[in-house]
């Protein structure tokens, strides 16, 4: 007879975690429409920005620079060493 309890009250526990599961799944909104969709609106955004930048961007190639491969060397280094010493300033006296 405890069995018979005991199995019950299983089936009947499970019943109810079903049931709640399907509430849970109801209440969850539909998906957002296309037109509502932030990620296309920022994606939109990022084109616009990306275009307006697009003349006033900066060369980045030595070439388009009028820089030398060595003077381009020299000034990365130059800016390794201040990272480098700016590292050394920040670890203190060991």
């Amino acid at each position: 007879m405890r069995r018979l309890i005991g199995w019950t009250a299983g089936l009947v526990g499970i019943a109810a975690l079903a049931r709640l599961l399907a509430a849970r799944r109801d209440r969850t909104p539909p998906p957002a429409s296309p037109a509502e969709d932030p990620a296309e609106e920022l994606r939109r955004k990022l084109a616009e920005s990306r275009d307006a930048d697009a003349p006033a961007a900066e060369p980045t190639r030595p070439s388009e620079r009028n820089e030398s491969l060595e003077e381009r060397r020299a000034r990365v280094h130059a800016k390794a060493q201040e990272a480098l010493s700016a590292m050394g300033d920040l670890e203190g006296p060991t």
